[in-house]
């Protein structure tokens, strides 16, 4: 079409991006928000259009008949303004009207063109008017989600047809050639603009998904604390008074039993407040204190030290005080006293407590896997607490360092949502519909006669940089991509200007249209102020390179109305992009807060739940004072076992299996639960199985010793039950033991 000559239109690719739109009532914040935008940058750009080219109009004015200039200037002004006022100030359905009256308006305009003018009134220049069909390909984006491409066909078929009708076939190019780069180019911006309206219907789902997730995960994550709080409270508080109590402790059962009460009762409150930097001192030199032992207490607090998660603190003193006891009960050396200090520290970036003391010291690694104080209740209590760690140092006969370190962490800022890149087969279409429109600029430029090296050299730049602007991943454009952007296009200026076309329709500013894609990409990626800097150094470049500086602002005038609507696009739409990405975290927040207080309210009372019908009445009796009997130590340590066995075998914490191995160990047998969480995939049935011959196997065990262990996931085995009898019997995979799976040893 040879009105793309010398005044070329902002225009794009044709590539059908099919959008999931419930339409304008229905749409997310993101979708609502990026439509008003789209709406606001094609009003623009076709009252812009008018603006820019008032001079050609005036005089097409007197070629044609005089009611069809002023009827179609009037109302393709009145459609654009409508659809600015209305996407700024209502939105919602109102702007799909106004977008449908500004997509009908322009393609009936251009289709009356005819009726007003004779075969060949303009020439070989052609009219000004087909080129809007790009901003009604726009705007039919947002009536049609859908079926704009049958929109965008028809619209070009009509502009190409009315301006060979008004250049009376006399133009330079083929009908062929002005239809495909008419659709190539008008379909770049409606490409934009579909894939833009997608990101934002993606990014609505995105948002709904993450307050989905964030209320799942919160839920898992709180649950899985909650159960592991309290897993270190059985066994730092509860199995040790019960394990005192089976051993005949008299001298402090009572007040260890009065102290496990409370603390049972105290955990049913929540330790999400913040505890003030003192308090928290206090309570970390208590837990290390009352373990006794003669420990020295050290403290060192920060200028600017702030105040403590609760959590945090409880986790620290729970640790603390198990290291302390593990101290005291295990590091004593011959008759030698042995020194024990605590050092706490307390700053702006967090919390450190460090117990020492010179006893006879361990090895580690030599530490059996079933032992729970180390593991769990230091180690793994430390590591749950978000930026938490311990580390325990120790050799034998040199003492032992525990460390407990808790860090404050602030949350990395996340990218910003990215509206356009090449992501995705879209992206990618998008990507290559940009290099096909700055190609058919490039073939109508070689049509005026122009040097191809130039034109391959010029335009390939421009190709080039809108690539770069595409691929990068994260918004706003990383600065080296934005350079070369700017700096590609006085470059590509430079390469055409070594031979210029010597047609008389003004090939040469082709190269600025081009370069104002590339430019309108650069303005939505956040990088407004670099794509003006970009379009002003490109106009200067062409206008000293001998244009002219009438030709440089000629052909500077559709780039200003492209780079102009883009920038109103990206200051209208990006500021939305941040606050609705900071709610969008906020929102998923306060669902995962909601979620996670559920969660540790229903796991606090399963666990309540459970010590209250098993542990507590064996405490409450201990602190009252009564004697203990013969019979109620034995209850102590058969009680003792079943809480341990809760601890680190919880896939064998099912009724049958409770009720066997204590009738197993009130024979004398000594049992070991393992867990190594090879049952935690298996179906029921198969779980059922596996339970039901471990439990037979204990119900026919009459002394020694029997051990039950569920195997690690991945081996070929679920279960293994191996006993003094001697047995060895191995479940396989089906729940069942075969008889090569079951041996007397």
């Amino acid at each position: 079409m040879d009105a793309l000559r010398g005044d070329e239109t902002a225009a794009g690719s044709m590539q059908v991006i099919r959008m999931r739109s419930p339409g304008p009532t229905a749409a997310g914040r993101a979708e609502e928000r990026a439509r008003r935008a789209m709406g606001v940058a094609a009003g623009v750009g076709g009252v812009l259009w008018l603006f820019t080219h008032r001079r050609t109009i005036a005089a097409q004015a007197d070629l044609i008949a005089a009611w069809w200039t002023p009827l179609v200037v009037t109302l393709v002004s009145v459609a654009g303004s409508a659809l600015i006022a209305v996407a700024v100030l209502l939105g919602g359905r109102a702007v799909g009207t106004a977008a449908a009256m500004l997509a009908v308006v322009v393609p009936a305009g251009i289709a009356t063109l005819p009726l007003a003018g004779e075969f060949g009134c303009f020439g070989p220049a052609g009219t000004w008017m087909p080129p809007l069909v790009a901003v009604s390909a726009m705007a039919g984006v947002l009536v049609w989600p859908r079926g704009w491409p049958i929109n965008l066909v028809l619209t070009g078929a009509v502009a190409v047809a009315v301006d060979f009708y008004v250049t009376g076939g006399a133009g330079i190019h083929s009908v062929a050639e002005s239809l495909a780069r008419t659709w190539v180019m008008q379909g770049f911006f409606a490409c934009i603009t579909a894939g833009i309206l997608r990101a934002a219907v993606q990014l609505d789902a995105a948002t709904a998904a993450t307050v989905r997730q964030a209320a799942v995960a919160a839920s898992a994550e709180a649950t899985d604390r909650e159960r592991s709080r309290f897993a270190g409270l059985i066994h730092d508080n509860v199995l040790a008074t019960l394990r005192d109590a089976a051993r005949g402790g008299r001298d402090t059962l009572v007040p260890a039993a009065t102290r496990t009460l409370h603390q049972l009762d105290d955990s049913s409150h929540d330790d999400d407040e913040k505890v003030a930097v003192p308090a928290a001192v206090e309570t970390l030199r208590g837990a290390a204190l009352e373990a006794g032992g003669g420990i020295t207490v050290d403290t060192r607090i920060g200028t600017h030290a702030t105040e403590l998660p609760g959590d945090v603190v409880s986790a620290l003193g729970a640790a603390v005080g198990e290291a302390a006891r593990n101290s005291v009960r295990h590091s004593a050396v011959g008759g030698r006293e042995v020194v024990r200090t605590a050092l706490v520290a307390i700053d702006d970036t967090g919390a450190t407590v460090r117990i020492r003391d010179d006893g006879a010291g361990f090895d580690p690694g030599r530490v059996a896997g079933d032992r729970l104080g180390i593991r769990s209740s230091i180690i793994a209590r430390m590591r749950r607490v978000p930026g938490g760690d311990a580390v325990i140092e120790s050799q034998p006969g040199r003492g032992t360092v525990v460390t407990l370190r808790w860090l404050r962490t602030a949350a990395a800022e996340a990218h910003l949502p990215t509206l356009i890149s090449v992501r995705g087969g879209s992206g990618i279409a998008m990507l290559v519909m940009l290099e096909l429109a700055v190609t058919m600029l490039m073939v109508g430029y070689l049509s005026g006669r122009a040097d191809p090296h130039a034109a391959i050299a010029g335009y390939g730049l421009v190709g080039v940089a809108g690539a770069a602007v595409l691929i990068a991943r994260h918004d706003p454009l990383p600065l080296p991509a934005t350079a070369f952007a700017i700096l590609s296009g006085p470059a590509a200026v430079l390469a055409i200007r070594i031979h210029p076309p010597d047609h008389f329709v003004h090939h040469g500013s082709w190269i600025l249209v081009a370069y104002s894609y590339v430019l309108a990409l650069l303005a939505i990626r956040g990088r407004i102020a670099a794509a003006w800097i970009g379009l002003a150094t490109a106009a200067a470049v062409f206008a000293a390179t001998g244009a002219g500086t009438a030709a440089a602002i000629d052909g500077a005038a559709v780039t200003t109305g492209t780079v102009l609507a883009a920038s109103g696009f990206a200051l209208y739409m990006r500021p939305m992009l941040r606050s609705f990405h900071l709610a969008r975290a906020e929102v998923a927040r306060h669902a995962g807060a909601e979620a996670r207080i559920a969660a540790q309210d229903r796991e606090r009372r399963r666990q309540l739940s459970y010590l209250d019908r098993t542990a507590r009445p064996m405490l409450e009796s201990i602190a009252s004072g009564e004697p203990p009997d013969d019979a109620r130590r034995q209850e102590c340590a058969l009680l003792e076992a079943q809480l341990r066995d809760r601890l680190r075998a919880p896939c064998f914490d099912t009724p049958g299996m409770v009720d066997a191995t204590r009738r197993a160990r009130r024979r004398g047998v000594a049992v070991t639960l393992l867990d190594d969480g090879g049952l935690d995939a298996a179906s029921d049935e198969v779980r059922n199985r596996a339970l039901a011959t471990s439990t037979a196997a204990l119900d026919a065990t009459t002394d020694g010793r029997i051990t039950v262990r569920a195997l690690p996931p991945g081996r070929p085995l679920l279960v293994t039950v191996v006993s003094d009898q001697p047995l060895r019997i191995e479940i396989g995979p089906d729940g069942t033991p075969t008889p090569q799976h079951t041996t007397h040893i």
